[in-house]
């Protein structure tokens, strides 16, 4: 079991605490990561305490505890790749303690020995010296001294080891937080680059489709002149607002530049899919008459016949054929005959 440990004033020992941990955040300053520090702590543990091996575990946060590095004669091992996970009772309550305590014949306890606790016994110690680690009176965790004799731990190495263990709780606090906002940091970095590449590629796509569907429009208002002074406009699908305003730009820029006395709007292909498609042809029809072009429409499709009616009251000065050719070739033959 274990017995409690007084420390009392830590004299010179504190001054060596001080040196030691000086010496621990110089070299933490080149090489800032928790193995680092663990090596830093178990190789300048012995200037506190003079012990065979030395074990440092850790709570985890979900209940338990974990081997964080063990030292022995200068060997030093980062976490345990076997046996990590501590099970053994035995440690658990020096986890438990909140005082430096020491554990007497500790091989003859009559617990489970798990293998972190199997390396710190393998040379058949006579104590064992567990100091807390705390953070704001917290144990997070232990530090356990293999002691070959318990008259190695005197009152002023008891108070050096409990004063080393209270800055080592305080440094590896500060450094995981550190290293875990920095992770954090990192994380969310490559998140908004991420996010960035993938709004590069969004925009790279908009422009693209953007540029497509002006395409699209030119290719949707295709003005041929088939004569001088005479226009065709194939119109093919359906005609929204978009595409209507587009055609009245372009059909009336020709008209004007053209002089064209003559328009022919073939709806052969041409989509009633609403009576606003009929709506935006029929403006088209009065503002190039206001130009003083002649409309001409040709192979009007029956389901706009309809809509035609009902809006418009039918195409009223507008000339209707019933195919693009009889169209031209009325046009052919008013422009053959001879001028009054």
């Amino acid at each position: 079991m274990p017995e409690s440990g007084q420390p009392s004033e830590a004299g010179g020992g504190g001054w060596i605490v001080l040196g030691v941990l000086n010496e621990i955040l110089l070299k933490l300053a080149s090489q800032p990561d928790l193995r680092s520090l663990w090596h830093e702590v178990c190789e300048s543990a012995r200037w506190i305490v003079p012990s065979q091996r030395l074990c440092v575990v850790l709570a985890n946060d979900g209940g338990g505890a974990r081997v964080a590095a063990r030292y022995t004669r200068g060997d030093f091992e980062y976490g345990a790749p076997e046996g990590s996970v501590v099970v053994d009772a035995w440690m658990v309550a020096a986890l438990e303690a909140q005082r430096a305590a020491w554990f007497k014949g500790p091989w003859t306890e009559p617990r489970q020995i798990d293998l972190a606790r199997a390396w710190l016994l393998a040379d058949g110690p006579e104590v064992v010296f567990h100091v807390p680690i705390q953070v704001y009176k917290k144990t997070i965790g232990t530090m356990l001294f293999a002691l070959e004799d318990q008259r190695q731990i005197d009152r002023k190495a008891l108070a050096s080891a409990t004063t080393y263990a209270l800055y080592v709780g305080a440094t590896y606090t500060m450094l995981k937080n550190s290293l875990d906002l920095a992770a954090a940091s990192a994380q969310l970095r490559e998140r908004n680059e991420a996010l960035e590449r993938v709004q590069q590629e969004l925009r790279v796509q908009l422009d693209r489709v953007r540029a497509q569907h002006e395409a699209m429009l030119e290719m949707s208002t295709p003005i041929i002149q088939v004569w001088d002074s005479v226009l065709t406009l194939p119109v093919i699908g359906t005609v929204d607002s978009a595409r209507a305003a587009r055609m009245m730009e372009e059909v009336l820029g020709a008209v004007v530049a053209q002089s064209a006395r003559f328009l022919i709007v073939d709806l052969t292909g041409a989509q009633a899919s609403d009576a606003s498609t009929v709506e935006h042809l029929l403006r088209l029809f009065a503002a190039a008459r206001l130009l003083g072009s002649r409309c001409i429409a040709s192979g009007v499709p029956k389901e706009m016949v309809g809509p035609i009616l009902e809006i418009g009251g039918g195409l009223g000065e507008i000339q209707v054929f019933g195919t693009l050719k009889s169209a031209l070739e009325h046009v052919m033959g008013v422009l053959r005959r001879p001028a009054r």
